[in-house]
């Protein structure tokens, strides 16, 4: 099994462990503000369980019908996993709202507050060391929907340290009122995170440009191994999950032969996928006519 599928498994059982941590803090206090974090962790569940489907669906070879294989499909995760988070926040929203014109009174510190902050400071603990662990995973394996999935999680342990701290305050001073308040919040900053997931793997899906600094690193490795070429221009890379797809023409000498030119074009690609592990590259070789004088030029090779 790949090391990104175990760990996406592995989420799934940490999940249900913190889900069920949660659910008995918000019963034992009867807060509104633990009940939604509660409800936050039923999404980490959901989104853990379409990680490992994305992964695995993610993992099969190209076939007759999806040219460039199934990769996008943790992009696809990524945004159902948003889309949850932000359908989490409105029910969240929801019943804290009615919570807010007819606050109950919290328990004790002593009592059912104290024990139900307890279990979720040892949950969001949890959650933050997971957290860690899956985003290593996910940089490590190039897996956006084990990314999304840590970055949730991190989120979801700074939501459970701001609950416990706002619920001391509010056990404090006796205002049973900032418990709705704690939860209103909560759903605002989740509907934030959840509008950013989406917005960032919509992004994916539509072949956004990599950063500047890939790009610029790109044109340096096919600049110090195209020796013997003119020019290389139309230079265009995606990310598709795991996988990458890099495109570019490669300008010639007129009576360069096949040979030769095949030899330029497996230096490039032998770099590239040394620093790009897996990445799919096509190469279209061209004859000095078609030069641009832009891109990624060659001053050292003679233009015929």
């Amino acid at each position: 099994m790949r090391p990104v599928l175990k760990f996406a498994l592995g989420s799934i059982g940490v999940g249900i462990l913190v889900l069920a941590g949660k659910m008995a803090a918000a019963q034992i206090s009867g807060s509104t503000a633990l009940f939604s974090d509660a409800l936050e962790a039923l999404v980490n569940v959901a989104s853990s369980g379409l990680a490992l489907y994305a992964l695995i669906l993610g993992a099969k070879p190209a076939d007759d019908q999806h040219n460039y294989g199934h990769a996008k499909a943790e992009l696809l995760s990524a945004v159902a996993t948003g889309a949850m988070i932000l359908i989490a926040a409105l029910l969240i929203f929801q019943h804290a709202t009615g919570e807010l014109f007819h606050p109950h009174p919290l328990a004790s510190l002593a009592g059912g507050l104290g024990l139900g902050l307890g279990l979720n400071a040892l949950a969001g603990g949890v959650n933050a060391l997971w957290g860690l662990a899956l985003l290593r995973a996910g940089r490590h394996g190039r897996s956006p929907a084990l990314i999304a999935d840590a970055q949730h999680l991190f989120s979801d342990a700074l939501t459970s340290a701001g609950i416990i701290v706002a619920l001391l305050g509010a056990s404090l001073t006796r205002l049973p009122i900032l418990d709705p308040i704690i939860a209103l919040a909560i759903a605002a900053q989740i509907a934030v995170m959840g509008g950013k997931t989406v917005m960032r793997s919509l992004s994916g899906l539509l072949d956004e440009a990599p950063p500047p600094a890939m790009t610029e690193r790109i044109h340096h490795l096919v600049r110090t191994h195209a020796s013997g070429a003119i020019e290389a221009h139309d230079l265009r890379i995606r990310q598709a999950g795991h996988a990458s797809f890099l495109e570019f023409h490669l300008v010639v000498p007129g009576d360069m032969s096949v040979y030769d030119s095949h030899e330029i074009c497996d230096r490039i690609e032998a770099a590239l996928k040394a620093e790009m592990p897996g990445v799919v590259i096509t190469i279209h070789v061209e004859p000095p006519h078609k030069a641009k004088h832009e891109g990624v030029l060659q001053p050292e090779a003679p233009v015929p």
